[in-house]
């Protein structure tokens, strides 16, 4: 075992960073895609991608040339830095924040193979409420494949309306549903 991580430690040491950076590619703020249906499972496995920096600077001790060792490093580091805050940032809100709150499910219209559902969020400081509308199915239990539909700050509530089997009407308009969410 210790002969397979030590021949592969690129191998693994690329897969951790994909695994990190699809992670920061999946979060709110740009495209969630994967998500758990329990809001805490998702800090829980945000905070468990926090380490993989660490696990990043380790493991590039072991590179052969210094140039990759020094690059390396350096790149850890920067991670590690964004990884804490990020890790300060998750802690503080689940801690401070109630959960209904912060992200609470309004309205849910269910379709044949996924549910459209609008959440009221409290985005604290910087805005007072806003909606998030998501498409969601479960594609393990527990495990969901998201795609937001809509995103507006400064609202409390909105207009939704099932039209058909593959189609919604948000705010007056019309937004057609995959089947599969981002496939056909």
């Amino acid at each position: 075992m210790n002969s397979l991580i030590r021949n592969n430690k690129y191998i693994i040491h690329m897969t951790l960073l994909a695994i990190y950076i699809l992670w920061i590619l999946n979060l709110d703020y740009f495209y969630p895609f994967i998500r758990f249906k329990s809001l805490k499972l998702n800090d829980i496995f945000s905070l468990c991608i926090q380490i993989i920096p660490l696990i990043l600077l380790i493991n590039g001790f072991r590179f052969k040339h210094i140039s990759a060792k020094i690059v390396n490093s350096v790149v850890s580091i920067i991670l590690m830095l964004i990884s804490a805050t990020i890790a300060a940032i998750i802690l503080f809100a689940t801690i401070t924040l109630n959960v209904n709150e912060a992200f609470m499910p309004i309205h849910n219209i269910r379709f044949e193979s996924s549910s459209v559902i609008v959440y009221r969020s409290n985005y604290g400081a910087t805005t007072d409420f806003g909606i998030t509308v998501r498409q969601e199915k479960e594609i393990i239990k527990g495990v969901l494949l998201v795609k937001n539909l809509l995103r507006k700050d400064h609202v409390y509530d909105i207009s939704v309306k099932k039209l058909g089997d593959n189609a919604v009407e948000l705010m007056g308009k019309k937004i057609y549903l995959k089947r599969n969410v981002y496939f056909p």
